[in-house]
Parts: structure tokens; sequence; C-alpha cells
């Protein structure tokens, strides 16, 4: 099977979801940037990153906190969440900060399920005070970590992260 990096529109068969996120948000970036006809570190500049961090999301190589992929959103003008599917959307002036989103949608999908922070916690393997502190936009998470939640939810990342 060909390499993810190499060839970026393969789905390898059994990649993991966090590799599958990944591997979606590398594609984005790129496109989106060369659509924009961005340099990889004028985008770097502008998003206040380190331009070696975005090769490497370019790459599909590194776990990457919400800060960061939220700070290439706003730099490239499209939604957070959009950015991790399919089809990324433009950005509308206003729109709420992403830690009050993921926070809102957090509760508002455990409630839905009836679920405790305890029992998000056994269903996701993420501990009860991570997801107490994301709940209290207190913590800045990791897409790993977000992913697993979301699987947990019977969400995709996206909704998670879409008002």
């Amino acid at each position: 099977m060909a390499c993810v990096r190499c060839h970026p529109f393969l789905v390898p068969e059994q990649a993991s979801d966090s590799q599958l996120l990944l591997a979606q948000l590398a594609a984005n970036l790129r496109a989106l940037r060369a659509k924009d006809n961005w340099t990889a570190s004028a985008l770097a500049e502008q998003a206040h990153i380190s331009r070696r961090m975005l090769q490497l999301l370019e790459q599909g190589g590194v776990n990457v906190s919400l800060g960061a992929v939220n700070k290439l959103a706003r730099a490239l003008g499209v939604t957070t969440g959009s950015l991790l599917g399919k089809r990324p959307m433009a950005r509308q002036d206003g729109a709420a900060l992403i830690e009050q989103v993921l926070a809102t949608n957090l509760v508002s999908a455990r409630r839905r399920l009836n679920l405790t922070q305890e029992t998000l916690a056994q269903q996701s393997g993420i501990s009860r005070a991570v997801i107490a502190h994301i709940e209290r936009q207190a913590r800045n998470p990791s897409l790993h970590t977000l992913a697993r939640l979301a699987a947990a939810l019977d969400l995709s990342l996206e909704a998670l992260l879409s008002q």
C-alpha cells in the first residue's frame, strides 16, 4: 500500500480515526494554501505558528492542539471545524470562539446521550478531569483527544467543532 504522506488522497484500509483526521487536515491545508497562493512561510507567519509545524501538519505527521488548528483556520478564512472536514467553509464575521463552541457541543452531546463526565471518560479513554477542563474552556486539547471524544459521542470531529 502507498504511503499516506506521499499520496494524501489514498486512505489506508486500517488507518486509525486520528490518522484519517490528520490526513484530511493535511489535504485541506495544502489545497487551501495552493488555492490562495500562500507560501508556507507566509501562512505560518499569518497563523503565528512555526513553518516547521505547518510542514509537519501538511505531511499529516503530527498531532496538534485545537488552538493551532484554529489559528490556521483563521489565517485561511475558514471555520475550524470545516478545516477538519471534507469541505472547508468560509468563516463568518463574529463567529464564536472555538473553545466556546467545543464546550457547548460537548456538554449538549453528552447530555443528549445522558452521559456523565465519568461515563464519557470510560467510553472515550479520556480522563474525567480533562473532559471537565474542556467543558470549562480551561484546556487546549489535541486533535487526538477530540477525535476520541467525538467517537464516543457518535459525532464527527467537524460536528463537535461546528456551530
